[in-house]
Parts: structure tokens; C-alpha cells; sequence
């Protein structure tokens, strides 16, 4: 069975969407089929996948409702498909204010999509940096949710605000938990960050991530080369994170969808 896993955050620079990106490319290295999808009108993670922009996109999908197949487009990377964003999701919230099903649109594209001939296996959603429209369709389309964030204070301090709004969703998506926090851009050699990243672990309700992101000029570089870092560095130390990350994520994938979980806020078990 499918995953549908939500990257998010409300804090902007923490690596959401070349999490998604290198997430991508290593999913796809082990044969699976990848849909990312791109919620932000910043359209980074678009830029990274496509030379060319091309309509329809994400935004057509979810205000007039066309079919998400009519928006998706294939990438270089093998197996990994991109449905796009352009700068006119940033009145998403205007243009959905009157609809009553507003939050629940991307859920039902992908719904519809994975029904058809050759589902996708795992599909990835990038959210923009605040927690309005955008987020709570992928909160309510999402099987799971993983939280890139970096090791340092502002972090933390703006956690709770978005698990508030996950334990919120989790009342209108009974399939949602919580994957937990990814430590990303990480520098060991800071003192502050181990610190930080120690306190995250043992902080009760908070599960992080046995995967961190350590921050690399060859990491940096694969952006640059809008190659996935298993591509660009294969065997390197960000490649070999990305790679357990990807097994961490889909070894119960069939455990994620389609199980009801308990408010007000659930997390997943990796037993």
C-alpha cells in the first residue's frame, strides 16, 4: 500500500524542501514510485525538478479541481514524478475562502489519483513555512508527518504551535501521526546543537528521528547540481542518511494507511 508522508514546518530555512528532494531521489534508488508534490508559491522545489514550468499545476488541481494526473510531470530522476506550484498558490486561501470542502482538495486529488492505474508508492508533500491552507490540505491528505528542524532554540520554541495544529487535524484525518522530528542542517561540532538535539530526544511526546542531516559542502553542492545527494555523492555520509531515512520511513508503510489513531495527538511506532 501507498504512504502519503506531509514535510512540514512553520519555520522557514530548516531544510523542508530538500528534504523532500533528497528523500526523493533516495525512495526511487530502491524502485519505488514517487510523486513529490509542491505547496509553496516559492516554487523551490519545482525549480529543482523542472527546467521549465509548465501549466497546469498544483494550484489548477486544487481550485479548479482538474485531475491531478493533468498537473503531474516527469523529472530527471527515475521514478519520481513532480506535480508543481507557481506563484498563484500564494491566494490559495482567497481563491478556496467560499468552498466548503477547502482543506480537504488536495486529499481528494490524490485520492482519485492513487484509485487509477499505477499508483504511486509513497507521495511527498512540500509545505510552505506557515501553517494557513496550503499545510492543512497536506495535513489532511498525509498518512504521516516528519518535522525537519534545525538544532537550535527559535526551533523548538515554535514546535508546539505546529503539533497543536497536527493534533487539530489528527480530529478530521484519523489516519495521521506523527513520524517525528528530523534533525537537519546539523553541526556536531557545536556544542549548543548536541545539547539541543539531546534535549528533543528526551523530551517526552517529542519522538525524534534516529537520522540526522549533517550540513556538508558536498550536501550544498547537490543543490547547486539539482541532484538528489544519493545521485550526486552516492556512499557519502548525507547520501547514507538519506538512504536510512527512506527505509525508516516505508518499512511499515502498509501500517500507515488507512488505520484510525487516537486525539489528540499520535505518533508512529517503529518497533
Amino acid at each position: 500500500m501507498s504512504k502519503i508522508l506531509c514535510i512540514v514546518n512553520n519555520k522557514g530555512g530548516v531544510g523542508k524542501t530538500h528534504t523532500v528532494f533528497h528523500l526523493a531521489g533516495a525512495l526511487s534508488d530502491v524502485g519505488l514510485r514517487v510523486l513529490v508534490v509542491d505547496l509553496d508559491a516559492q516554487v523551490n522545489l519545482t525549480r529543482l525538478f523542472l527546467k521549465q514550468l509548465n501549466r497546469p499545476t498544483i494550484y489548477d488541481v486544487l481550485v479548479d479541481q482538474i485531475e491531478l494526473a493533468r498537473a503531474v510531470q516527469l523529472t530527471a530522476t527515475k521514478n519520481v514524478d513532480v506535480a508543481p506550484a507557481d506563484s498563484r498558490m500564494n491566494r490559495l486561501g482567497y481563491a478556496l475562502q467560499d468552498e466548503q470542502d477547502q482543506h480537504i482538495r488536495l486529499d481528494t486529488a490524490i485520492r482519485e489519483r492513487q484509485q487509477q492505474p499505477n499508483p504511486y508508492d509513497v507521495v511527498l508533500l512540500d509545505c510552505p513555512p506557515n501553517l494557513d491552507i496550503h499545510t492543512t490540505n497536506a495535513l489532511c491528505a498525509a498518512d504521516s508527518v516528519v518535522i525537519p528542524m534545525e538544532a537550535d532554540q527559535f526551533s523548538v520554541d515554535g514546535l508546539q504551535q505546529l503539533l497543536a495544529l497536527i493534533g487539530q487535524m489528527q480530529q478530521v484525518n484519523r489516519r495521521l501521526v506523527v513520524e517525528g522530528v528530523l534533525i537537519s542542517l546539523y553541526n556536531s561540532r557545536r556544542s549548543i546543537e548536541q545539547t539541543i538535539a539531546t534535549t528533543l530526544r528526551m523530551s517526552a511526546g517529542i519522538p525524534v528521528l534516529d537520522v540526522y542531516i549533517k550540513n556538508s559542502a558536498r550536501y550544498r553542492e547537490s543543490i547547486t547540481a539539482r541532484q538528489p545527494i544519493t545521485h550526486y555523492k552516492p556512499g557519502s555520509e548525507q547520501a547514507a542518511a538519506f538512504e536510512r531515512l527512506a527505509g525508516h520511513l516505508t518499512h511499515d508503510a502498509s501500517r500507515a494507511a488507512g488505520q484510525p489513531q487516537e486525539a489528540p495527538i499520535a505518533y508512529a511506532r517503529h518497533d
